[in-house]
């Protein structure tokens, strides 16, 4: 019964240990690497921000001929033209109408975020937020999310590798049409804590009836 006792209270400190999660090593697939920005696709916007001019800035969304409508500047070829390109047109388009103007423009990408999350669905992501930044708009994990484990499809290709949240914009490029799904943690991970209670109580009977022998 003495050996029976130890044997649980070792099993205690022994089973967290086994369910702990080690950093994956493994570097995201090639084509997952940062390039330089991607052009607009259909179904993307962009968001133009000129100060002290509420009624030309917004989120404009690329159509489904490719075209852009912008206040001011008229409709403009967007869809997979590069985005220096259009960027520089459009800046160079307000500058000729407006004095001095202020503007900020930001691609924003469609994006699924998708699994275990709050409010999955359907996003669109400044990229420079990265996978975070994406996770965040769906109001974070659920509460068996695992954020260690996002599984990335593309362009109908699934990465094989697992890549966590905390992974960089400069290390991974959320680009537009990404699906990211949250998987869950595992039934060991979920319930870790329930089993090592009972192995806790177990043990402890197991002494208290060894003490009465």
């Amino acid at each position: 019964m003495h050996r029976f006792a130890r044997a649980l209270i070792l099993l205690a400190f022994v089973v967290p240990s086994a369910g702990a999660q080690q950093p994956s090593m493994t570097a995201p697939n090639a084509s997952a690497a940062l390039s330089p920005v991607q052009p607009l696709r259909i179904g993307d916007a962009l968001r133009v921000l000129v100060w002290r001019e509420p009624t030309l800035s917004g989120d404009f969304v690329v159509d489904q001929d490719g075209l852009i409508t912008l206040p001011m500047l008229g409709t403009r070829k967007a869809d997979q033209v590069p985005w220096a390109a259009l960027r520089d047109s459009i800046m160079s388009g307000y500058k000729r109408e407006l004095r001095t103007p202020t503007i900020t423009l930001t691609p924003l990408r469609r994006v699924f975020v998708l699994g275990s999350v709050l409010r999955p669905g359907l996003y669109m992501l400044d990229p420079t937020f990265g996978l975070e930044g994406a996770v965040s708009l769906a109001g974070g994990a659920g509460p068996d999310g695992n954020l260690d484990r996002i599984r990335i499809t593309r362009d109908g290709q699934v990465f094989p590798e697992r890549i966590p949240v905390k992974t960089t914009p400069d290390k991974y490029d959320v680009r537009s049409g990404d699906q990211l799904f949250i998987e869950r943690r595992s039934w060991f991970d979920r319930n870790s804590t329930l089993l090592l209670t009972s192995i806790i109580s177990l043990a402890g009977l197991a002494v208290t009836l060894a003490a009465r022998k």
